[in-house]
């Protein structure tokens, strides 16, 4: 099954090799790694080569969603990103190739096909022919996920021993100590796209098992919102222990500064736990992850046992601030932005502000400001932003943008910054005329919420969307008729419209004619 957003590569991977020589079936094409998740449930291939950079569900997620399906399914992934080393390593990790799209040849191809196959026909026996190992290897991210989630549910400590066992995770000794580590936000925005988040995490957690794997005792998981490792230990007072860990942590921030160009920062517990407790250690930091906010400290050994002091409510605290944010980006004063979010950084940490309110009220703002210069608003700003660990990282975070509409600002005095969006509207459309394209799929896309892209599309064209594709639609097929001899039917089923009758209707209410009046009215 072949997967690309990009309906030229598709085509071009249809016609570089002869499939059949390799004694291989395309079963299925999709555009849409959502529409792929549904043909993979129909036809169960045993190899798919998927694009990562997919809208909706990226090719990472979509993989260890087929994963789920058919464990033992081959993976061939595409990509136009050819310089995240780590975050390359660590998608080998589940994949039998990694290919960068502009450089694919035939030969290259065939080759890694050859090596796909291979492992299916290893893989065609039975399971319980298959050697526990490779079961193992192939599953751990699944299994030592489901382990990490019994351990923090406080799951029977013997059967967590026995488990953790089984992925040739040694837990021995009495003692555990768990901490939890995020990386920059700020920083990867400016180096990263959104879409490339996953990606780039997984490579985090790559060099993180990388580095761990000379230190011994200590395990690293890969969660939803962190990476989190746990240290299994034996009490000696001629060893110390926060230093051993210590040592570790920065290694792990030198090497993502040097792969990745990230910072990452790690917070721990300070005593160490039995394993029936551990769970309720990174539950207590989780819950208490906001009182972080304001430490400065890249290696945080926290006390759970302390008690943490009560955040100041905001009220109208910041109102005058908030206003004069607005005044700066439309007098395009960078400088003034810097120092009024100074200002905030500074209040903010003296008063010990509320850090979840203080980011909704700069959200808030920040959302005005856009909607006043431009149409697009992009989403996964606001959802990093709230996702801000730290309040330098979210400062700097707000910084970025403001600066992005001041130029934004500047570029569009006097001029339109509505068409080159609308343009790639129109192409999608194009790309897909075959499709019962909505608004959810373009919002997707572009990368926008499906309900802010309504209203922008609204804004944008003074129409709704559903309007815009069957006008838009209808007039390519007005096109093909005036320039072609295909029948209505061939020119129906090529703008996908199935049913000739529904065709003929929505042609009819935006040309005032049926198709066959057209071509009559224009004498082909």
């Amino acid at each position: 099954m072949l997967v690309d957003d990009d309906v030229p590569m598709i085509k071009y991977l249809k016609q570089l090799i002869n499939w059949e020589e390799h004694g291989l079936n395309i079963v299925g094409t999709s555009y849409s790694s959502i529409k792929a998740l549904e043909l993979f449930k129909q036809y169960k291939p045993d190899l798919v080569i998927s694009d990562i950079g997919l809208p909706q569900m990226n090719g990472l997620e979509l993989a260890s969603e087929l994963k789920q399906i058919k464990p033992n399914v081959r993976m061939i992934f595409l990509t136009c990103h050819e310089d995240f080393h780590y975050a390359q390593k660590a998608i080998q990790l589940n994949a039998d190739s990694y290919l960068i799209k502009d450089e694919l040849t035939k030969e290259q191809l065939e080759e890694n096909l050859k090596n796909s196959i291979n492992k299916v026909i290893e893989t065609s026996v039975s399971l319980e022919d298959l050697s526990y190992k490779e079961i193992l290897n192939r599953n751990i991210e699944i299994l030592k996920h489901s382990l990490f989630d019994r351990l923090i549910k406080r799951d029977d400590p013997e059967l967590l021993i026995q488990f953790a066992k089984k992925l040739d995770i040694s837990w021995q000794y009495p003692s555990f100590i768990l901490g939890t580590g995020f990386f920059s936000l700020s920083a990867f925005i400016e180096k990263y796209s959104y879409q490339d988040l996953s990606i780039i995490k997984y490579g985090v957690y790559n060099i993180a098992c990388d580095i761990a794997k000379n230190h011994p005792g200590i395990t690293f998981f890969n969660e939803e919102d962190s990476i989190v490792f746990v240290y299994n230990f034996r009490q000696n007072i001629k060893f110390d222990h926060h230093q051993y860990i210590q040592s570790l942590l920065m290694e792990i921030q030198e090497k993502m500064i040097e792969y990745l160009g990230l910072e990452i920062f790690f917070i721990y517990g300070r005593q160490s736990s039995d394993i029936k407790n551990i769970g309720f250690v990174y539950q207590k930091i989780v819950r208490n992850r906001s009182h972080f906010f304001y430490n400065t400290v890249s290696i945080l050994n926290w006390d759970i046992q302390t008690n943490l002091s009560a955040f100041c409510p905001i009220s109208r605290l910041l109102d005058k601030e908030m206003s004069e944010l607005v005044i700066a980006v439309k007098e395009k004063n960078s400088k003034r932005v810097k120092e009024i979010l100074a200002f905030i950084t500074q209040t903010a940490a003296t008063k010990n502000l509320d850090p979840g309110e203080l980011k909704r009220i700069i959200s808030r703002r920040v959302r005005l400001i856009e909607l006043q210069y431009i149409e697009t608003g992009n989403e996964e700003f606001y959802s990093f932003l709230e996702e801000c660990s730290r309040l330098s990282d979210a400062v700097k975070i707000v910084e970025n943008k403001l600066t992005q509409l001041i130029q934004w600002n500047g570029k569009m005095d006097g001029a339109s910054s509505r068409e080159p969006k609308l343009q790639e509207i129109d192409q999608y459309i194009i790309e897909n005329l075959s499709e019962n394209v909505t608004s959810t799929d373009v919002a997707a896309h572009l990368y926008m919420n499906p309900s802010y892209f309504s209203r922008y599309f609204k804004r944008l064209t003074g129409e709704n969307f559903t309007d815009y594709f069957h006008r838009f639609k209808i007039g390519v097929a007005a096109k093909i008729l005036e320039q072609t001899g295909e029948s209505v039917e061939e020119v129906a089923i090529k703008c996908g419209y199935s049913d000739r009758t529904y065709f003929s209707k929505v042609f009819k209410k935006y040309t005032k004619m049926t198709p066959r009046e057209y071509r009559s009215k224009i004498g082909y």
